[in-house]
């Protein structure tokens, strides 16, 4: 692997308006396997070659979350979501871009003002998604033959990765995002995937506390996963504990470039 690190700096963080935040990130080429699966399980998330990960020193919010494909247990309103898109088409294909895919991200982006990030042009829209995607997959969802959602990740042989899903419905009774999480974890459950991660989990964020419905699931505190929401729904963990300080360096310069040894 390598690693070009970046001189980090504080910005305004796109979750909370009042909170700035503060990231470990690098550019990483050249990442196998089991670097990737290393990465994903100590919280780190990626857009193309770009890897971070939340290193904020007075906000501990997000929390990285997983299931264990194995153990999921799909909830009535999942079942509900189901059947509320049971005529939606899915494409399991490898990360293509296309113009109409761009114009969708747009039009998703403006019904969903809080998801707040960086990818503003087509050129960082490509590089986010489309570019140095060695795991990459991507799900494709049709209606009628016409494109209406994109659900892109990565997958490994023990670890499928949400990274971003964009959508436009008009009927409002299609519960597509949720949706579309249970056709990337029905996927990674044929596949023999053992780990799903869904991202960050951020309990005051109405975006993101969704993620806590996919259960059991697990979280990365005080650098191991530990069980969260068992699957009938109870919460294993205090509020107040709920608390995710990135202390260490994941990635460490030496005579070559290397992860940090740090057991996973």
């Amino acid at each position: 692997m390598l690693a070009h690190f970046i001189d980090s700096r504080s910005f305004q963080c796109g979750y909370f308006k009042d909170r700035k935040s503060f990231f470990e990130e690098y550019l990483l080429e050249d990442v196998s396997e089991v670097e990737f699966e290393y990465l994903l399980a100590h919280g780190m998330r990626h857009f193309g070659d770009y890897f971070f990960r939340p290193k904020c020193q007075d906000c501990y919010k997000c929390i990285p979350i997983r299931v264990r494909t194995e153990d999921f247990k799909i909830t009535r309103n999942q079942k509900r979501a189901l059947s509320s898109c049971k005529d939606v088409e899915v494409r399991i294909t490898t990360p293509q871009y296309t113009q109409e895919k761009f114009e969708l991200y747009l039009m998703h982006k403006e019904k969903f003002s809080s998801l707040q990030d960086d990818v503003e042009d087509e050129q960082n829209f490509r590089l986010s998604f489309y570019v140095n995607t060695p795991f990459g997959i991507e799900f494709e969802y049709y209606l009628h033959g016409k494109l209406i959602g994109v659900a892109l990740g990565d997958k490994t042989s023990q670890s499928f990765s949400a990274i971003y899903t964009f959508y436009k419905v008009s009927d409002k009774k299609m519960s597509l995002g949720t949706f579309s999480v249970l056709k990337q974890m029905e996927y990674a459950l044929e596949s023999r995937i053992k780990y799903f991660y869904l991202g960050y989990y951020i309990s005051d964020n109405a975006s993101l506390v969704y993620k806590g419905s996919f259960r059991p699931n697990e979280v990365y505190l005080d650098r191991e996963w530990r069980p969260f929401r068992n699957a009938e729904g109870d919460v294993l963990i205090p509020q107040d504990k709920l608390q995710w300080k990135s202390s260490d360096q994941l990635v460490k310069a030496a005579t070559h470039i290397g992860l940090a040894n740090t057991q996973p």
